[in-house]
C-alpha cells in the first residue's frame, strides 16, 4: 500500500512538474509550424499572383508587338505604299525579317482595288515566289520555313472569303466602322500553335485590304516552363472564347481545348466567377492528386487568361522537412528532463507517505486520525504533523458548530483560532444572521398568507357584490313592468266599479274590461315569472360561491345559469358567449361554486382584456366534452396576451390593468380553484388566430 502511495505520489509530481515543461515545449513548437506553415502560405499566395500578373505582361507584351507592327503596316499602306506592289513585298519581307517571332507576315488587297489586277494576271513572278492568285489579285504571304527558320518563302493568300484573318477584319470595318485591329482565335498549323493579328487597310473611307502578321505562341510556351522549372508553377494560357493555347501540364488532350469541356471546367468557372475580384482558389487537382492553390490574371491585348497552379505539398513540404529534426531535439529534451524530474522526486517521496495517507484521511472527511506519535519529530514532517493536528481539531469543533446550526440549534459557537482566523468569524456571524432571518421569515410567512387570504375573500366578495348589484337591477325590470301593470288595473277596476254602481255598464264596455284584465294579469303573470327565475339563479350561483359544498350537476347547463347571473353585465357589451358540450352529457359531481368563480373570472378577464372593457365586438365560445375527465376548451378571439404575460398569467398580483384597478389575483384564483378545489389542471394553449385558448381538465367525481 506504500509502495502504491509512492508511486502515486511520483506520478503526480511529475505530472505537475514535467507536464508544463512538455506543453511549453510542444506550444513553442506548435506556434512556430503554425506561424511557418501560415507565412509559407501567404507567401506563395502572393508569388501566385505576381506570376500571374508577370505571365500576362509578358504575353500582352507579345501581342501588342504584333498588334502594333500590323497597324504599322497598315498605315504605310494608307500613307503612299498602296498600289505599289513592288515595294509592299518588300516591306511585308522586311517586317518578317525583324521579328523573330513572328513567323508570317502579309497584305491582302480587295479584288482589283489599286486597279493593277488585269495587269498582273499573266505577270511573271519574283524570284521569291508567287504573290497574286489566278486574277491578278495581290496577295502576297510571306512566311518562314518549317524546316529552316532562317530561309523566307512568299506565296499568295488562300481561302480569303472564308478566313477571319482578312473577312472577319472586312466585315467587322463594313458592319460598324470599327478599325481596331483583330487578333484571331489560336490555331494548330503544321504543328505548331499559331495566332494572326489583322488590322484593316482604309482609304477615302473605303476597305481596301488588310495587313497581317503570324505569330507562334513557341516562345510563350517556352517562357511558361522556365517559370514551371524555377518556380514549381503551372500556367494553362487561355483564349479569348478559353480554349486552351498553351499550358505547362503534362496531360494530353488539354491543348487546343475548351476549358470548360475539361476536368479543370469546375475549376475555370469559379475564378470565371470572380471577375475583376482577385481571390486565391484552393481546390483538389481533377489530374493530379493533391490539394493546389490557383490564380487567374487577364490578358489586355487580346482578353487572354493566365491561369497558374501550385500544388500545397511544394509549399510546405520545406517546412515539414525542417520541422522534423526540431521534433527529434524536443522529444530529446522532453526525455531528459522528465529522467532528470524522476530521479529527484523519487529521493523524496518515501518520507512524506504518512503524511500523504495523513492528508488523504482527512480530505475524506475522516476526523478520527491520530497524528500525536508522529509529532515528537523535530524535522520539517514534525512540523507538518503538528500543524495537521492544530488543523484536524479545528475540524472537529467547526464540524460540531455546523451540526447545531444544521439541526436549529444556534446556541454553539466556534472558538477563535487567532487574529487572522475569518473562518469562526464568518461561521458565527453566518449563525447569528440565519437565527435572526428564520425568526424574520416565519412572522413574514404568517403575514404573507393572511394579506393573501384577505385578498383572496375581498376579490371573491367583490364578485358576489358585482352579481348581486347586478341581479338586482335585472330584476327591477320585470318589477316595475308589473307595478305599472297592477297600477293600471286597479284604475280599470275602479271605473267599471262606478259604472255597475250607476248602472250604466255597457256589455261592450264590461267586454273591454275583462280583455283589459285578461292582458294586464298574463303581462304580470310573465314578468313575475322572469324575475323568479332571476333570482332562482342568483340563489343558486350566490349561494354556491359562498359555501364549499360538493353536488350532482350538468356543467353546460350550470354554466348557462350562472351566465344569466352575469346578463346585466354582458347585455352592455357587444361580446356573445357560445356553450356547447358533447352529447350525451353526464352528471358530474364537483363543486358549482368554482365552476361559477372560474367561469366568471375567465368571462371578465376577456371582456376586460380581450375587447377593451367590453367595447369590442367578440365571440366567447365554451366547449365541454368528455372521456376520464370533464374538458373545458375557453376561446376568445380577443387582443390575446404577449408571451410576458402568457409565462406570467397565473402569478399572483399580476396585471396588466393595474392602472384600471387591477389586483392581479383574478387568473390566480382561477388556478387555485382548478388545481386546488377541482383537482385538476390549466394551462394555455397555442391558438391559430388571435385571442386566447384556456385548456382546464378535471376528474368527473370530486372526493368529499
Amino acid at each position: 500500500m506504500r509502495l502504491t502511495l509512492i508511486h502515486s505520489l511520483q506520478g503526480k509530481m511529475l505530472l505537475y512538474l514535467a507536464l508544463p515543461v512538455m506543453l511549453i515545449i510542444a506550444g513553442i513548437l506548435s506556434y512556430w509550424y503554425s506561424t511557418s506553415l501560415n507565412q509559407a502560405v501567404m507567401q506563395a499566395k502572393l508569388n501566385l499572383s505576381q506570376t500571374a500578373d508577370t505571365i500576362s505582361a509578358k504575353v500582352n507584351e507579345e501581342t501588342q508587338l504584333a498588334v502594333r507592327t500590323t497597324e504599322i503596316m497598315a498605315l504605310a499602306q494608307q500613307n503612299g505604299l498602296f498600289g505599289d506592289r513592288e515595294a509592299s513585298i518588300n516591306f511585308v519581307r522586311a517586317v518578317l525579317k525583324m521579328n523573330p517571332s513572328f513567323v508570317g507576315a502579309s497584305f491582302g488587297y480587295e479584288p482589283n482595288a489599286d486597279n493593277q489586277d488585269q495587269a498582273y494576271i499573266n505577270a511573271p513572278s519574283l524570284k521569291e515566289g508567287v504573290y497574286v492568285n489566278q486574277t491578278g489579285r495581290f496577295l502576297p504571304y510571306w512566311h518562314r520555313d518549317f524546316n529552316d527558320s532562317e530561309r523566307l518563302l512568299l506565296e499568295p493568300l488562300v481561302d480569303m472569303e472564308s478566313s477571319l484573318y482578312y473577312e472577319g477584319v472586312r466585315q467587322q470595318f463594313l458592319r460598324d466602322g470599327n478599325t481596331e485591329t483583330m487578333i484571331t482565335e489560336p490555331y494548330v498549323y503544321e504543328g505548331r500553335m499559331l495566332v494572326e493579328q489583322s488590322s484593316p487597310i482604309i482609304i477615302n473611307d473605303k476597305f481596301v485590304g488588310m495587313a497581317s502578321v503570324d505569330r507562334a505562341l513557341a516562345d510563350i510556351t517556352e517562357f511558361l516552363q522556365t517559370i514551371k522549372q524555377q518556380l514549381k508553377i503551372d500556367v494553362l494560357l487561355l483564349s479569348q472564347r478559353d480554349n486552351v493555347i498553351a499550358t505547362t501540364l503534362n496531360h494530353s488532350g488539354l491543348k487546343t481545348k475548351a476549358i470548360l469541356d475539361t476536368d479543370y471546367a469546375s475549376i475555370a468557372k469559379q475564378l470565371k466567377l470572380q471577375g475583376q475580384e482577385r481571390e486565391i482558389l484552393s481546390a483538389n487537382d481533377p489530374f493530379d492528386s493533391g490539394f493546389f492553390y490557383f490564380d487567374k490574371a487577364k490578358v489586355a491585348t487580346g482578353n487572354w487568361t493566365v491561369i497558374v497552379r501550385r500544388s500545397e505539398a511544394d509549399i510546405i513540404g520545406p517546412i515539414q522537412a525542417q520541422f522534423k529534426p526540431l521534433l527529434a531535439a524536443a522529444f530529446a529534451s522532453v526525455l531528459l528532463v522528465f529522467l532528470l524530474f524522476w530521479y529527484f522526486i523519487n529521493r523524496t517521496t518515501k518520507r512524506i507517505n504518512i503524511a500523504i495517507k495523513s492528508v488523504e484521511q482527512l480530505a475524506n472527511g475522516d476526523l478520527s486520525i491520530h497524528v500525536q506519535k508522529y509529532m515528537t519529530q523535530n524535522d520539517e514532517l514534525g512540523t507538518m504533523f503538528r500543524s495537521f493536528e492544530r488543523l484536524i481539531k479545528a475540524s472537529k469543533d467547526i464540524d460540531q458548530v455546523c451540526s447545531a446550526i444544521a439541526a436549529g440549534d444556534f446556541s454553539k459557537t466556534v472558538s477563535k483560532r487567532g487574529p487572522y482566523d475569518r473562518l469562526s468569524d464568518s461561521i458565527n456571524l453566518m449563525s447569528s444572521k440565519r437565527h435572526e432571518a428564520e425568526q424574520a421569515l416565519v412572522e413574514q410567512t404568517i403575514e404573507l398568507r393572511r394579506t393573501q387570504q384577505e385578498l383572496v375573500e375581498a376579490e371573491k366578495m367583490s364578485s358576489l357584490g358585482s352579481l348581486v348589484s347586478g341581479v338586482a337591477h335585472e330584476v327591477n325590470t320585470p318589477l316595475g313592468v308589473c307595478v305599472t301593470a297592477t297600477s293600471h288595473l286597479r284604475e280599470m277596476l275602479i271605473e267599471t266599479k262606478n259604472k255597475v254602481a250607476s248602472g250604466s255598464l255597457s256589455k261592450t264596455q264590461f267586454s273591454e274590461f275583462i280583455s283589459e284584465v285578461d292582458l294586464s294579469c298574463d303581462i304580470l303573470l310573465k314578468n313575475m315569472q322572469r324575475a323568479a327565475g332571476l333570482i332562482s339563479s342568483f340563489k343558486r350561483v350566490a349561494v354556491d360561491q359562498t359555501t364549499e359544498e360538493l353536488r350532482n350537476l350538468y356543467i353546460s347547463s350550470y354554466l348557462n345559469e350562472v351566465q344569466k347571473s352575469l346578463y346585466h353585465t354582458l347585455k352592455a357589451t357587444p361580446v356573445d358567449i357560445t356553450i356547447s358540450a358533447k352529447e350525451p352529457e353526464p352528471e358530474v359531481y364537483s363543486d358549482p361554486g368554482a365552476l361559477a368563480q372560474i367561469f366568471t373570472n375567465l368571462v371578465m378577464n376577456s371582456i376586460i382584456h380581450g375587447f377593451k372593457n367590453g367595447s369590442q365586438k367578440g365571440q366567447i365560445s365554451v366547449h365541454i366534452d368528455y372521456s376520464d375527465s370533464v374538458c373545458i376548451h375557453y376561446q376568445d378571439n380577443g387582443r390575446g396576451m404577449t408571451e410576458e404575460a402568457e409565462k406570467k398569467v397565473f402569478d399572483p398580483f399580476y396585471t396588466t390593468n393595474r392602472a384600471g384597478g387591477g389586483s392581479g389575483l383574478g387568473m390566480n384564483i382561477v388556478y387555485n380553484l382548478v388545481v386546488h378545489r377541482l383537482k385538476g389542471q390549466i394551462f394555455i394553449k397555442e391558438k391559430q388566430s388571435t385571442g386566447v385558448y384556456f385548456f382546464i381538465q378535471f376528474p368527473l367525481t370530486l372526493p368529499n
